[in-house]
């Protein structure tokens, strides 16, 4: 990913509500609410998201319960969870990650 990071909700860090954001975004805190990001949304290992988002693309390395529509891609890694429902053209899913979730690729 060569897109330079813009914000970062660190360990231990919690927040609820709507968010909307530009750029490349790290949540390795809580997220609860919903959001729209214009650019990436990636949720660090220690990273826990339970809403509903609209995002270009969203990256998974800790865990995400929610439903999400990604105009790019969504990527799931290694050590990744995801529970909820996911609309995206592109799904990547690395050997390890737990996917619990309807997924729509139209």
């Amino acid at each position: 990913m060569s897109e330079a990071l813009n914000t970062f909700l660190d360990t231990g860090t919690s927040f609820e509500g709507r968010i909307m954001i530009k750029g490349v975004v790290r949540i390795d805190g809580h997220f609860r609410g919903d959001g729209r990001a214009e650019g990436t949304l990636i949720i660090g290992e220690a990273g826990v998201v339970e809403a509903d988002l609209e995002v270009g693309r969203l990256v998974v390395q800790g865990s995400f319960i929610g439903t999400v529509v990604a105009v790019d891609r969504i990527q799931v890694g290694a050590r990744g969870r995801v529970e909820g429902i996911l609309k995206t053209p592109v799904l990547e899913v690395e050997d390890g990650a737990q996917l619990t979730a309807s997924v729509d690729m139209k």
